[in-house]
């Protein structure tokens, strides 16, 4: 049953990247179709000759290209399969625009509608790939157990993070302290989430018995021999094995590895996306080209609500607050107003007379009962719609769509201190890594981590995978008040 389960879970993704893909070629003749029919400057385009059973080579070198980059071996984070999803996509669009000037197939495919099929395709397979793995998952396919060997807070650390990662499959099969100090450790942490699978004497016979296939040794204060001494022991048990380097922070998704053979060493190359000139205007152009085509839908959505806080209470319908740009350079971000006139003699009223919301607004700076916010805008902030008007920020320059949530002089001052400089390397977005990570139920030291990490690590693709979290964060309202 093993077996099978581990057989079935390529399979199944081959049979939902065909699906997704099919998805992707119908939406994009249908949008090319209606393209022809409403620009002048575009060619009529009925899309009878476009058929799925003639055009059979695109799916199929889709599944080469994906086999080839490894999209049904390995297992990787989604936003690492996402962003090797982008690139088999846009070898694929190179490949099909050379065999239909080879195979003067222009006839059967139009070159427009495979342009718009590549951007289709990222969204529908990455949807697909993404629920499907959740649902393959749960009835045991394509699942690993994982035990984890090394240091209790480490461990701790590690195990809440990748069993966050729900795409992975990781089923946690217990932990092994590494020393008897470890052990000791764990015993008087046991609230830490760790069930022990046994002494680090026993480990051999433990992966036998529990049938582990991935081992992670959570050992970044242990010295080199140490660790690599571990890992030779469980290596040839198992099918890998995952190790933390030794860096605590910084750009590991913008990296390469150096392999020193000779001395059995690596070296770790941190790029900074930053730095280059086309990775930052692709990013412009990103959000231009997202927000420019989605103002229809929002235009409208956008009358209503200002009319609806015009009518429920006196004020303006938007407000503009000053906060720090890029380069620290003072901007002027637009908001539904949530709030009624007197919001600020309220606030100093209640932080004068109620200690735990002294205390909360020093966390966060925010209350989750603000008396300050009227009921409408309480629904706005809760639906994160009180910060649509920020796409005309977006559209002047000031903001990006992803990013740091822009701050104050005074925040930037007292909570990001030494961190100041990485805020401002980029431009604020109107949503982030804090938006889809709790919001306003994380701390403020989280949410600069985790600014600060952004920064580090920036590229679109991550841009990608913060808006599709988005979504579903916004819908389940988690941690907006």
């Amino acid at each position: 049953m093993r077996a099978l389960r581990k057989s079935l879970y390529p399979l199944s993704l081959v049979g939902i990247d065909l699906l997704a893909y099919t998805a992707a070629f119908v939406c994009a003749v249908n949008l090319r179709i209606w393209l022809g029919k409403t620009f002048p400057g575009i060619p009529d385009f009925s899309g009878d000759a476009m058929r799925m059973n003639d055009l059979y080579f695109m799916p199929a070198l889709l599944l080469v290209i994906f086999f080839y980059e490894g999209l049904y071996r390995r297992r990787m984070p989604f936003i690492d399969e996402l962003r090797e999803i982008t690139k088999s996509l846009a070898i694929l669009t190179v490949f099909l625009f050379a065999l239909i000037s080879i195979g003067n197939l222009a006839h059967l495919v139009s070159r427009l509608t495979i342009l718009l099929m590549a951007p289709l395709a990222l969204v529908t397979i990455g949807i697909a790939r993404y629920w499907g793995k959740l649902l393959l998952h749960r009835f045991g396919i394509g699942t690993q157990k994982l035990l984890i060997i090394g240091e209790v807070a480490a461990a701790a650390q590690i195990k809440a993070e990748l069993l966050a990662e729900k795409t992975l499959g990781y089923r946690f099969a217990g932990f092994i302290p590494i020393d008897r100090r470890e052990e000791n450790l764990w015993h008087k942490q046991q609230a830490a989430g760790l069930t022990r699978a046994g002494s680090a004497d026993e480990v051999e016979a433990i992966l036998a018995r529990r049938e582990v296939e991935c081992v992670l040794l959570a050992t970044p204060s242990s010295s080199r021999e140490k660790t690599s001494a571990l890992a030779d022991k469980v290596y040839r048990h198992v099918h890998h094995v995952l190790m933390i380097p030794e860096m605590g922070s910084g750009a590991l998704l913008n990296s390469e590895l150096y392999h020193l053979f000779v001395n059995q060493m690596f070296l770790i190359k941190v790029r900074n996306s930053l730095t280059e000139r086309p990775a930052r205007f692709s990013k412009m152009l990103f959000d231009m080209v997202l927000v420019v085509l989605s103002l229809p839908v929002i235009a409208p959505v956008l009358l209503v609500i200002g009319i609806m806080v015009r009518a429920t209470s006196p004020g303006p319908a938007l407000f503009r607050q000053v906060r720090i740009g890029k380069n620290g350079k003072e901007i002027r971000v637009f908001k539904f107003r949530s709030m009624h006139r007197d919001a600020e003699a309220k606030l100093a009223e209640l932080l004068a007379k109620d200690p735990a919301a002294r205390a909360e607004w020093k966390k966060t700076h925010k209350l989750r009962h603000d008396p300050r916010v009227t009921k409408l805008g309480a629904f706005l902030r809760r639906t994160s719609l009180d910060e649509l008007p920020q796409l005309i920020n977006v559209l002047c320059g000031d903001m990006s769509l992803v990013g740091p949530r822009p701050v104050t002089e005074t925040e930037l001052k007292t909570k990001y201190k030494g961190k100041a400089d990485y805020y401002k390397l980029v431009r604020p977005g109107i949503t982030g890594l804090w938006q889809i990570s709790g919001r306003s139920d994380i701390s403020y030291e989280q949410r600069v981590n985790m600014d600060s990490w952004y920064v580090f690590n920036w590229s679109l693709h991550i841009d990608l995978v913060i808006l599709y979290k988005t979504i579903w964060v916004v819908l389940g309202r988690r941690g907006a008040y």
